[in-house]
């Protein structure tokens, strides 16, 4: 142990000594000061030039930027250099001297400005006039155009905004003010020396476009249901992941968390669950490429409740996007309805999020670097509802002296009984037991401290980018390393990425971005720390008092266990490595005709294992005996499947996916209001993994990782079944040829129409060719009221859109197969046996789904108040599910296109800026939405209660996540013990349909989420905070019991807080719904349903008594950010900033949802608060 966290600690230092290395050498690459750059030598030689692709080339060459306003230096300007050697500074003077120019060194740009002639000023037939051009805000704005009305006369402000400007005395001036973006705005002079102006943004003009993944089309163009967020809006710390970032901010998204250890990933639905047997998530793109899962998943992971040592391993893979540093992302793009996922044919029924990352920009190189340091404070009892020592203590003392049964007889091995009974038996003194029994009330043992941690998480990330008109680059490196509170649970990553971009020349352009991911997360198996901690009797201590390790015998089996060393004697590592690249290669056949050409390739390989060493309680069961209990020539020894070593389990998976794409563009504008853009492409995409699990015994982790021999036969000579475990291997292609075509008109920048479709053929269809192609199509109209002439001279209403969208969206089911699969076992006593796995389905077709969409977008008072709001609905047609099938085929069912089911909702989105001056402003921003879903067909249940109380089970008419609760009537006035109404289990459907004697509880998908984010800025300072809210979502409350329920719970387990309220006489059902202690002569009776006993408390802990509402309103961060203005900054330096933040620093529950975190479905670890510090500096 103590070698490999040597070897860790020196890598780590290793990496960190090479970035530290790399941030010192771009510093002083970037700390060249512009003066520096002023004496550096250059040749030039050219000779009656244009002045513009002069200036280009001086650009190149020095390396420097120019900045000058196109009214002063003609594009039909000329000039004649020739130079050899000499400075930059000596080529400027004597350009500027053959364009009448002059200019100004500003930091890192060069200025070229307008003379000022003193003759002019002093005749008085000219007139000079100076100012200040700020946005409302009162922010300056550099590079504004200001120019004299009716000529080609002006000027450009510099970067403090201000400007000054000569012009000939006339009768009549009036000064034109501009800027990209924002509206013009004419002064007339009337004598004054100064004009300062303040300009209004310009939303109608400000061409906002919106990243496909396909296409970059104008968002006034765009008739979709479409949502951007900036990555500069998120918070991201290096503590969480992207999709936790987003929660709350986009409207129509949820994202919800499964588990709060590191490494896991969460659930994302946009518009609702529109699938049962696929991949309910969206469609994650990168840069126009599909990103795939590196394990696929089925949309009931969510609510799987028995997990395997392979599941265990595959839950911290990570997602399509692990790979992905969010410090080089760009801007987030969520595609919401038919007309902007049509494109993306059968994978698109689910929403698209298109992620857009950093590129380079044209200027000098540019060196950034940004870190976080994060603290994350150990969990403890505190907000539990867990029992102490003490209390503890006395219920098994009630118990004992009532006569009470325990669940089973090895609690009579620990505990307050043990004592007990021991004292009974004459085996310890009166005073023996009394000092014993107190010292069980004052263990109180802390497992939270004993096994969790403040965690120490931090995170670099150092990039380079820059460039010149013609070539762009961006490069980044990065590590995050986080640590969980959990001791043992922690994840590494390095990331690295590259970008660059170039004209070859002016009709061909070529862009290439390359990214690479490491990532090792360290987890558990078996063995939980938070599940331990929340359910083990806290009287039970963890070590002697010499500090050696207490362990005590297991309920289950008698062998011995102690968590700490359990932990210790098993481990949990898997490692996801990823290699993304895109090419595109871009041609301008002619302005209004651009053909592109992409290839994207990606590769994944995720390596995971699993291990329990000799000395574990998991491999003592294997065993028959504790460790090193017995040796050879003992019988127990001899008949031991696994006399030495461990286990080992193994899963490894390689995904490969590529793509080819060619796409033609055409657009072009006619008479200036006629806009038509059109494109139609062609794309081939595959993805192919390999894989396979096994498991393998005599394994040596602690030994060099070797294996020693399983005995072959044990026993009387019977075979030894751990010998043989063959792997399981899983394989599968999918592979896809496509066809599409979109279409976008706007008239006058006031309407416009979209349509798109695409046809796809897949091998995941089945053979029936007039499954193939079946076209995804989509049409959608715009109305731009805004921009109509009768709304102008108006600040009410800013602009106004009307949107109408109609289309098919598709989703192809990736977990089944239409073609007919068996396998080859082999027999334990010879001969091979074929097992069908798999029916064929030839006719089986993708999921169809019908989408309507009408939005309206919206800006008031001066652009003060915008947003967004939308209602939709979307109908599942086709729906893959399974249906019974006779047994006497193989197989218990087959998958069918036989289902239906329906989501409609609505989405709001509002931003508000109440407070605007020139060093505060103050922003709202709210984002919300409801979904009602309900499954449309009958789909066969398997008859099973526990179905139908998990959340599995889809019934006609109700909700997917839809369960069910036994009818609680209230505890039995004589004993105490649960009651329940049974009626309906007697029918003979009851055997199949278990909801006929249960009744609906609601659902555990939310149907309501809201985001709200608060921003306020003072000056260079920033104060932010977000909060969300879930509702709509219902839950079982803790079980008050968690092994048997035939009795009262195990001397081993804790209890919740909760039966402190049990009934107790005659009297306490009118005020409690807890029940009494469970007695298996009374209240503890079995009861019989569809032929099948269960215990009353077993189906209390499913009844109606534990539903609760699981909403929840949490703070998900506060924030501070500081930025150190520009003036006050060393000429290295370009940008500083530092900033601390806290993640979930409190939440409010519903109040009887009492302990448990309503976000974690499973009852999981829930997250944590978290502080962090980051700085970021750019040179």
């Amino acid at each position: 142990m103590r070698k490999k966290s040597l070897n860790e600690i020196f890598r780590y230092r290793s990496f960190i000594g090479r970035c530290f290395a790399m941030i010192v050498l771009f510093t002083l690459v970037a700390s060249k000061s512009m003066m520096a750059q002023m004496d550096r030598k250059i040749s030039i030689d050219v000779r009656n030039e244009l002045v513009r692709p002069v200036l280009e080339q001086l650009q190149r060459d020095a390396d420097v930027t120019f900045v000058y306003d196109e009214e002063v230096i003609s594009k039909d300007l000329r000039v004649t250099l020739k130079f050899t050697n000499v400075s930059l500074s000596q080529v400027l003077n004597e350009l500027c001297k053959q364009i009448s120019l002059r200019y100004e060194v500003k930091k890192n740009l060069i200025l070229l400005l307008a003379l000022e002639s003193k003759r002019e000023a002093k005749t008085g037939e000219y007139i000079r006039v100076v100012g200040l051009v700020a946005n409302e805000d009162d922010n300056p704005i550099p590079g504004a155009t200001v120019v004299l009305k009716g000529s080609t006369l002006g000027t450009a402000t510099n970067l403090d905004g201000r400007y000054t400007l000569v012009l000939p005395k006339t009768s009549n001036i009036v000064l034109t003010f501009s800027f990209i973006g924002m509206e013009t705005k004419e002064v007339k002079y009337t004598g004054q020396d100064t004009i300062n102006v303040k300009l209004k943004e310009d939303v109608k003009q400000m061409d906002e476009v919106v990243v496909t993944g396909y296409q970059t089309i104008k968002k006034r163009s765009m008739a979709g249901s479409v949502s951007s967020v900036k990555a500069e809006d998120l918070l991201l710390n290096g503590g969480q992941t992207l999709e936790q970032a987003l929660q709350g901010k986009i409207p129509g998204m949820m994202v919800m968390n499964r588990s709060g250890l590191t490494g896991t990933r969460q659930r994302v639905r946009v518009r609702g669950t529109s699938t049962l047997l696929g991949n309910a998530e969206p469609v994650w793109v990168v840069d126009g490429i599909i990103q795939e899962d590196p394990l696929p998943f089925s949309s009931n992971d969510f609510n799987n409740l028995n997990q395997d040592n392979m599941d265990m391993i595959r839950n911290f893979v990570g997602g399509a996007i692990s790979w992905l540093n969010p410090n080089d992302i760009e801007n987030i793009t969520v595609l919401k309805d038919a007309v902007s996922t049509a494109i993306y044919g059968v994978k698109a029924a689910n929403g698209v999020i298109v992620i857009t990352t950093k590129k380079g920009q044209a200027g000098r190189m540019a060196v950034s670097y940004s870190g976080n340091f994060s603290v994350t404070p150990k969990m403890s009892y505190n907000k539990l509802e867990l029992m102490n020592s003490q209390q503890r203590v006395e219920v098994s003392r009630e118990a004992y002296e009532r006569g009470l049964v325990l669940d089973n007889a090895g609690n009579y091995n620990i505990g307050y009984t043990a004592l007990a009974l021991a004292y009974k038996k004459q085996e310890i003194s009166l005073a023996e037991f009394t000092r014993e029994a107190k010292q069980l009330e004052k263990n109180n043992t802390d497992y939270f401290d004993i096994l969790f941690r403040n965690a120490f998480s931090h995170n670099h990330t150092v990039s380079i980018s820059g460039g010149s008109n013609s070539s762009t680059y961006h490069a980044s490196i990065g590590i995050n390393k986080t640590n969980n509170t959990a001791k043992g649970n922690d994840q590494l990553q390095y990331t690295a990425s590259i970008a660059a971009g170039t004209t070859l020349w002016e009709q061909l352009n070529l862009n290439f971005s390359l990214g690479a991911s490491y990532a090792e997360t360290n987890a558990f198996v078996g063995s939980d720390p938070f599940e331990y901690a929340s359910k083990t009797n806290r009287a039970i201590k963890c070590f002697n008092e010499d500090g050696s390790l207490y362990f005590y015998k297991h309920a289950t089996d008698g062998f011995l266990y102690n968590i700490v060393n359990e932990l210790e004697q098993s481990g949990n590592k898997n490692a996801l490595t990823s290699f993304n690249s895109n090419l595109s290669l871009r041609w301008s056949i002619f302005d209004f005709l651009n053909y592109t050409c992409s290839l994207g390739f990606n590769v994944s390989n995720s390596t995971g294992n699993s291990w329990f060493t000799e000395q574990s309680y998991y491999i003592a069961k294997i065993r028959g005996y504790n460790y090193e209990e017995y040796s050879m020539g003992n019988s127990k020894y001899d008949d031991s499947p696994l006399p030495h070593g461990g286990e080992l389990n193994s899963t490894q998976s390689k995904k490969v996916n590529w793509v080819v794409r060619n796409q033609l563009d055409f657009t072009k504008v006619y008479n200036d209001v006629h806009s038509v853009s059109t494109s139609v492409g062609q794309e081939i995409r595959s993805s192919k993994q390999e894989g396979f699990d096994k498991k393998e015994y005599g394994y040596l982790h602690e030994r060099g990782k070797i294996f020693v021999n399983v005995p072959i036969t044990i026993g009387n000579n019977s075979a030894n079944t751990l010998v043989r475990n063959a792997p399981k291997v899983r394989d599968s292609e999918e592979n896809y040829m496509s066809f599409y075509g979109t279409l976008s008109y706007m008239f006058d920048n006031r309407y416009a129409f979209n349509a798109s479709v695409r046809m796809d053929a897949s091998n995941r269809f089945g053979q029936d060719k007039s499954t193939r192609y079946l076209p995804v199509w989509s049409v959608g109209a715009r109305w731009n009221l805004g921009s109509e002439h009768f709304l102008e001279n108006q600040n009410l209403l800013s602009d106004m859109v009307f949107r109408l969208s109609y289309g098919w969206q598709g989703n192809v089911v990736t977990s089944v197969s239409p073609d007919l699969i068996a396998k080859i076992e082999v027999a334990d006593q010879g001969g091979y046996t074929l097992k069908i796995e798999n029916l064929p389905a030839p006719d089986l077709k993708w999921e169809k789904v019908q989408n309507l969409n009408f939005g309206i977008d919206f800006s008031l008072f001066s652009n003060k108040i915008h947003g967004t709001f939308e209602y939709y609905w979307k109908k599942t047609k086709d729906m893959i599910v399974n249906r019974e099938v006779p047994f006497e085929n193989g197989v218990d069912t087959r998958p069918i296109n036989g289902g239906k089911m329906t989501n409609q909702g609505w989405d709001l989105g509002v931003n508000f800026v109440p407070v605007r001056t020139k060093d505060l402003s103050v922003a709202v921003g709210l984002t919300t939405g409801k979904v009602y879903n309900k499954v449309k067909s009958t789909i066969g249940p398997t008859g099973a209660w526990t179905e139908a109380a998990s959340g599995n089970l889809s019934q006609k008419g109700y909700p997917v996540s839809s369960f069910w609760g036994f009818r609680f009537t209230g505890l039995d006035p004589e004993h105490g013990g649960p009651m329940f109404d049974l009626t309906g289990s007697e029918l003979e459907k009851a055997a199949s349909d278990a909801t006929l004697y249960m009744d609906y509880a609601g659902k555990m998908e939310p149907d309501f989420t809201a985001g709200l984010s608060l921003s306020i800025h003072y000056k260079t300072l920033t104060l932010s905070s977000s909060f969300y809210l879930s509702t709509g979502n219902q839950q079982f409350l803790a079980p008050l019991m968690t092994s048997t329920f035939d009795g009262i719970p195990s001397e081993y387990e804790n209890m919740s807080t909760e039966w402190l309220k049990r009934w107790r006489k005659p009297g306490d059902e009118k005020t409690t719904n807890v029940p009494s202690l469970p007695d298996k002569v009374t209240s503890a009776m079995k009861v019989d349903i569809c032929g099948t006993s269960y215990s009353p408390y077993e189906l209390y802990t499913y009844s109606t008594a534990r539903v609760v509402d699981a909403w929840f309103l949490k703070c998900s961060d506060i924030s501070l950010s500081y930025t150190v203005p520009a003036n006050k900054l060393p000429n290295i330096f370009q940008n500083l900033s530092f900033n601390c933040s806290i993640s979930n620093p409190f939440e409010i529950v519903s109040k009887d949802f009492l302990g448990r975190n309503p976000e974690v479905a499973l009852g999981s670890q829930p997250l944590s608060r978290t502080v962090s510090f980051g700085l970021s500096v750019s040179f």
